[in-house]
């Protein structure tokens, strides 16, 4: 298990170190460019575990870092982190589902009710995501120090209040070669910061599991095309969002009595961080569920699991559970579950850890 280090070498503190390098002064960079021209490459999903399965002559493995992600070790979380620069006890993004004071539990990829299946529902209250997290973008940040910059993203989310909350001046891409032909067309026009999202190992992971050929395929192919691909006078900084387990089998919490009289309220978070509101000692669930770890509010601020050690920023459930196997905690809104094979978001290794990979440097 590996509680992420917010002081020393996870998404926040790169998120930190772009900022550092457009003259916004962070106190928690852990690192320096060389260039004030860098294209970020998130590929959701490419673990450090998946990258090791990877045989490939196009990239030194003895040149790429080994890094953490932050907890819980989900996209929503970790987009909004690296995208923002906040920690988790920050944005407060908890997440694929979150806990807002003004609303209650929401969906937070899809801005809309868990029980509910569309998209941005939530903006016909008239707030927009961004109002209602009330966060500023690296994008935005660094478009204000005077620089050019650009977001690429699949068409299928360009659109969301998800997207627009985290990325600055969006274009879309059908394809990963018309990914690439933007990213060249933005360099030619001096764009300074260009940020790349791929969702293709992640999807494929959830599928067939974290170490099945056609994930091992898919990040090989996208890793040489990247290197392939990109500008040679630009930094190209690739990282993940999380890694992935293979999926043991899954407990149903909606269907748990033992954990439906510890709480007040649907859980939140993650089916591998278990967020509660509750009116009963949550740490007996320790004993009802099997390799499962219950820390309360002051243990996950002592502990540093969603900001820095000891350091308080309001909103914090007053527990979450984390399994310590490969089991995952569904609790169902409406009913359904997808049997994800591959599955991620709690502490243990293959979650947690991810590569950085610096090309140009």
């Amino acid at each position: 298990m590996i509680i992420p280090d917010y002081e020393k070498d996870t998404l926040y503190n790169l998120s930190s170190s772009i900022l550092n390098n457009y003259g916004i002064n962070t106190e928690d960079s852990f690192m320096t460019f060389q260039n004030k021209k860098l294209i970020l490459v998130l590929v959701d999903g490419l673990g450090w575990n998946i990258l090791q399965k990877i045989k490939t002559d196009e990239l030194n493995m003895n040149k790429v870092i080994k890094m953490h992600t932050v907890f819980p070790s989900t996209t929503a979380t970790a987009l909004t982190t690296l995208m923002t620069a906040k920690t988790p006890a920050e944005h407060k993004v908890l997440g694929y589902t979150t806990y807002i004071k003004e609303i209650g539990i929401i969906n937070a990829l899809k801005y809309t009710l868990p029980q509910s299946s569309e998209v941005d529902l939530l903006k016909k209250s008239g707030k927009s995501m961004q109002e209602i997290l009330n966060l500023k973008n690296i994008g935005k940040q660094i478009k204000e120090k005077g620089y050019k910059t650009t977001s690429i993203l699949p068409n299928c989310i360009s659109r969301t209040e998800f997207s627009k909350t985290l990325y600055s001046n969006i274009d879309e891409y059908r394809t990963l070669w018309e990914a690439f032909h933007r990213i060249k067309m933005y360099a030619e026009k001096g764009t300074d910061f260009i940020t790349l999202y791929i969702p293709d190992v992640d999807l494929t992971a959830h599928r067939f599991g974290p170490y099945a050929e056609p994930t091992i395929n898919a990040s090989k192919d996208i890793l040489s095309m990247i290197i392939k691909y990109s500008p040679k006078d630009y930094n190209i900084v690739i990282t993940a969002d999380h890694g992935f387990i293979q999926t043991d089998k899954a407990i149903f919490l909606d269907e748990n009595q033992d954990f439906k009289d510890v709480i007040e309220m649907p859980p939140f978070g993650d089916a591998r961080a278990i967020f509660m509101k509750t009116r009963k000692d949550a740490k007996i669930l320790e004993e009802k569920f099997e390799n499962f770890k219950v820390y309360s509010s002051d243990e996950i601020i002592k502990e540093g699991l969603l900001s820095k050690k000891e350091e308080e920023k309001g909103l914090i459930p007053d527990y979450v559970g984390i399994p310590l196997d490969r089991k995952v905690y569904p609790y169902r809104f409406k009913g359904t579950y997808a049997g994800h094979k591959g599955h991620h978001g709690a502490l243990l290794e293959e979650e947690i850890e991810i590569p950085l990979i610096i090309l140009n440097p």
